[in-house]
């Protein structure tokens, strides 16, 4: 297994942000398997990384959240993105097709969704927002009174 697998969803896409941004100062190979780093991040002093893509539960970073724990943080994915930029191209990829295939999704949702409004009468209209607001979170039900209804 390598970093990218690892690591957690939000460390992956938080260190291609990272690596995007011009974060990594340094990216420098220590070895045939080992690369050092250093990356900007909310700390005054950029992170010190150590990233082993043999074995990368070996990588370190001295960042809050990973400092002597053996996870993979952003900063350590920011390094490999630097080390290996066709992984990078490669993530990007995945990411693009990602969010094409949920956007093709949500327009057939939505254009059944219209299908289905449209054949609804009064009554099932009505009871499909009783539903909707009243099975839903508390937050869709006070959204709905502040947009239609002037209630004080």
């Amino acid at each position: 297994m390598g970093l990218m697998e690892v690591a957690s969803g939000k460390s992956v896409y938080r260190g291609y942000e990272y690596y995007i941004h011009n974060k990594v100062l340094v990216a420098e190979k220590v070895d045939e398997y080992q690369y050092h780093g250093a990356v900007e991040g909310t700390a005054d002093e950029p992170y010190e990384v150590l990233i082993d893509v043999i074995h990368p539960r070996k990588s370190h970073c001295n960042c809050p959240h990973a400092d002597g724990k053996r996870i993979v943080c952003k900063h350590q994915i920011a390094v490999y993105f630097k080390a290996f930029p066709e992984e990078a191209k490669k993530y990007k990829k995945e990411l693009d097709d990602y969010y094409e295939e949920e956007e093709q999704r949500y327009d057939r949702i939505e254009e059944e969704l219209a299908k289905h409004l449209k054949k609804a009468n009064k009554q099932e209209l009505m009871e499909m927002i009783w539903d909707l607001l009243y099975e839903g979170p508390e937050w869709q039900f006070n959204r709905f009174v502040d947009r239609y209804l002037n209630i004080d």
